[in-house]
């Protein structure tokens, strides 16, 4: 079994425009959470809690480092920009050489926040809500 690196990781955006995911070239620290709520079902004469899973959740986050040559990194810094009421698409794959290992989803670019250090890169810190059933497998 092969341990899962950043060297075969990728993160892939949808543009509203078009079908096809694009890799996002430069990324560093991306991560998505999937959470489910607990919904409490306890009853009324019951001495312990009891609970019942509710409705999931999936977001993510990260950080671009800024190329303009790079359609990935671009699209999805500008996806915030945009009038449009359509979704994107991010897809998070742990290993390009394999089938398994993928999560993606239809999604909302919720924040997007360029910034740069003195003699640093440019980096943009991107968050995203999926709407809907993340798909895939690990």
């Amino acid at each position: 079994m092969a341990v899962k690196t950043s060297a075969t990781a990728l993160l892939k955006f949808k543009e509203t425009t078009t079908s096809t995911y694009v890799t996002v070239g430069k990324v560093r620290d991306i991560k998505i959470d999937i959470n489910r709520d607990a919904i409490e079902t306890t009853g009324i004469g019951q001495g312990d809690r009891t609970y019942a899973y509710g409705i999931r959740g999936t977001s993510g986050s990260g950080t671009l480092m800024y190329d303009p040559a790079d359609t990935g990194n671009v699209n999805i810094i500008n996806a915030i920009l945009s009038d449009s009421s359509e979704l994107s698409g991010v897809q998070l794959v742990f290993d390009s050489s394999s089938a398994t290992g993928t999560i993606s989803g239809d999604a909302l670019i919720t924040a997007v926040g360029p910034g740069v250090s003195v003699g640093d890169l440019v980096t943009v810190p991107v968050s995203f809500t999926i709407s809907g059933k993340p798909t895939g497998q690990f």
